[in-house]
């Protein structure tokens, strides 16, 4: 994606990522034909093949105003638009990338590997702008695409014409359970600054997706990161519950204990060091909120996830070196070491 004329710039701290959040939209005080050159313009040079918007409707009307964001990293990119009606034609270009799509809107037409069809909101699907292609969207089109370097995975342009001949893969467990959310929330705080630590678990990501619909093989090496952030995604959304140990991520994940030990050994924490960090967090967090402060320690332990009141007395101590008494005496100081066991665990 070529560097834009965007209307508005926002770059987070000088110098502090050569990755930055850019934000578009069409300045105050134009006509409404003005605003539809202006994003004319804008979207042109923005996507990374030639285009051409045209209108679908004339006048323009007097509400008109798309936006977009974007999020680059190295081989890697991410872009949030919301078109006005138009409709958008490209005559291909072998040096653009590859896409895939979320689709928030329906679209009356886009072009799909020389065939046009409808598509539904929710929809997720392949692109190549490679290919000549072309949508038409009279009531406007609200998308979100995660665009990754064909050459990081592995794949050749046979490969990729298959994955652009699917049909909507939104349901595919991968997309529903990671890629969707990364989409849904690439625009939070910081996002921009952890570009080079996702990068390779998003290629993992896609890698593994691209394995599965194929149906082709992949190294473990490349799957890795995606399976650790699978486990993870399980272990945060259940560790409350006091039944969850090893054996039962073992079980969901469908690896044995040994194979989940070695996919987390270089992890800062081990399964069972991952749900024990959790659950202490947990448990800080409550001690140390006065609107928690009337329940009873064993409340605690058993809303954070704790198979016993000694087991959380244990792993407080372990994480603060205070007693349950002092905690609630010394809440600032708790805090501290929450948000440095909060940095550990990565959330």
């Amino acid at each position: 994606m070529q560097d834009p004329p965007y209307a508005s710039l926002d770059a987070g701290p000088r110098g502090a990522s050569l990755d930055r959040i850019r934000r578009y939209s069409v300045p105050d005080g134009l006509t409404p034909e003005e605003k539809f050159e202006h994003w004319r313009t804008w979207y042109g040079s923005a996507i990374d093949t030639p285009v051409r918007l045209e209108k679908t409707e004339n006048p323009i009307r007097p509400g008109f105003n798309p936006t977009a964001l974007s999020l680059d990293g190295p081989g890697f990119s991410l872009v949030d638009v919301n078109n006005e009606p138009a409709a958008c034609y490209w005559k291909g270009d072998t040096s653009s990338g590859h896409w895939l799509v979320h689709f928030r809107t329906s679209c009356a037409g886009f072009s799909f590997s020389g065939r046009s069809e409808e598509v539904s909101p929710g929809a997720v699907r392949f692109l190549d702008l490679s290919s000549p292609g072309n949508f038409h969207a009279p009531t406007g089109l609200s998308a979100v695409r995660i665009q990754l370097d064909r050459s990081l995975l592995g794949l050749d342009g046979k490969f990729m014409k298959r994955l652009e001949g699917l049909a909507d893969i939104s349901e595919h467990p991968l997309v529903r359970g990671l890629i969707l959310p990364v989409l849904s929330g690439w625009q939070r705080t910081g996002m921009d600054q952890e570009m080079s630590r996702l990068q390779p678990v998003v290629r993992s990501m896609m890698t593994a997706l691209a394995s599965s619909l194929l149906e082709a093989p992949a190294g473990d090496g490349d799957l890795q990161p995606a399976r650790i952030a699978a486990v993870k995604k399980f272990i945060h959304n259940n560790f409350r519950n006091r039944a969850l140990d090893v054996d039962g991520v073992a079980a969901s994940s469908f690896l044995s204990r040994r194979a989940l030990y070695y996919l987390f050994e270089k992890e800062e924490f081990q399964v069972s060091g991952y749900i024990r960090a959790l659950r202490t967090l947990a448990a800080l967090e409550l001690l140390t909120d006065a609107s928690h402060w009337k329940r009873s320690p064993a409340d605690v332990a058993d809303a954070s996830g704790f198979t016993s009141l000694r087991a959380m007395r244990r792993a407080v101590r372990d994480a603060t070196g205070s007693s349950l008494g002092d905690v609630q005496e010394n809440p600032d100081v708790v805090r501290i070491r929450a948000a440095e066991l909060r940095k550990q665990i990565g959330i």
